[in-house]
């Protein structure tokens, strides 16, 4: 069996309202999807993983706020690597992307390869300028779907990431406790829109699109820390798998330690 550092595989290093980041990586090689967090817990997490020794060639992002983007001009600057965004994104960024070694714009739908990677990036439903999410697939066929702050599951978003062997997706909130929770209306109303957040129960219920005879392992992110809670997340999402007869475990990702995936053991 391959070590952890050259098998494919997926680390959620941080998840939520804090500071977002996920590293995909296969061969020693990587790419970096969002750094909401400074650079350096961004490195500090991927040294926990015991990733340290991969090459992160790129760093991908899905949207413009804050919790996804906070250290990617430091990180860009501090590896030499590239910037992909949308257009959109690249132009509500366009000061702290200024000085980055190179931004390329990307655009929803087309493919690319990087790192040991094809990527495809697809859109998404948030109220931001051109949100995406990305899907991935290594040499060996194995895909990875990442699908995070979205309202909706999109059209384009359930083709791009079904019949994944992991799949990230967004299970933000529990619209009991939304609604229970301390938030103000429009807040709450934000969040539970089509430009806002997946909840618990919109992420079981898209899973009759996700899911497939290889889907391994759901990993329910982006939780929410005041209207929701793991159990909820996990217990919703995994009764949802069930009854659809799949055999994927659902993780929980994280705000302050990494989850991490060989992906290339699981089948």
């Amino acid at each position: 069996m391959e070590s952890p550092t050259h098998a494919t595989g997926v680390a959620f290093l941080a998840s939520g309202s804090r500071g977002n980041a996920t590293l995909v990586h296969s061969h020693g090689r990587g790419v970096l999807v969002d750094c909401g967090l400074s650079a350096r817990e961004v490195r500090r997490r991927i040294n926990e993983a015991g990733l340290g020794d991969i090459a992160i060639e790129a760093i991908l992002v899905t949207h413009e706020h804050s919790d996804h983007v906070a250290g990617v001009r430091v990180l860009s600057r501090t590896l030499g690597i590239p910037v992909y965004a949308t257009r959109g994104t690249a132009a509500a960024l366009r000061e702290p992307l200024a000085d980055v070694p190179d931004v390329a714009i990307i655009r929803a739908g087309e493919e690319l390869r990087i790192a040991t990677f094809a990527v495809r990036a697809f859109r998404i439903s948030h109220d931001v300028a051109e949100p995406v999410g990305y899907a991935f697939e290594d040499d060996c066929g194995l895909r990875i779907g990442i699908a995070t702050d979205t309202g909706v599951l999109t059209r384009e978003a359930a083709e791009a990431i079904a019949g994944c062997d992991v799949l990230g997706l967004e299970a933000n909130h529990d619209l009991a406790m939304l609604e229970g929770g301390p938030y103000p209306r429009f807040l709450k109303e934000r969040i539970r829109s089509d430009r806002g957040h997946l909840s618990n129960e919109c992420a079981a219920g898209a899973l009759e699109q996700l899911g497939s005879d290889r889907l391994r392992t759901i990993v329910a992110m982006h939780l929410s820390e005041h209207n929701n809670l793991p159990r909820l997340a996990k217990a919703s999402v995994q009764a949802a798998a069930n009854a659809l007869g799949l055999k994927a475990e659902v993780l929980i990702a994280r705000q302050v330690e990494p989850v991490c995936i060989a992906v290339s053991v699981l089948r």
